[in-house]
């Protein structure tokens, strides 16, 4: 199962692992729009793949498409 969250809700998921954290809801729409990790955008909204996410930031993956 695919672990979707919103901008912000990935960004709280962060915040709440590393209170401390550098990451920021602006760098994590940028991922978005340059297709750096797995997303989906309805509407005017990023769904963000939580999972290609974390593994992008860990430098486990390459970049990949956005969903379909």
């Amino acid at each position: 199962m695919v672990r979707m969250r919103t901008i912000n809700e990935a960004y709280r998921h962060f915040k709440k692992e590393d209170p401390e954290t550098a990451i920021t809801i602006f760098y994590i729409r940028s991922l978005c729009k340059q297709n750096l990790i797995r997303n989906f955008c309805t509407g005017n909204r990023f769904l963000v793949d939580l999972d290609s996410l974390i593994n992008f930031l860990s430098g486990k993956t390459s970049c990949e498409n956005h969903l379909t």
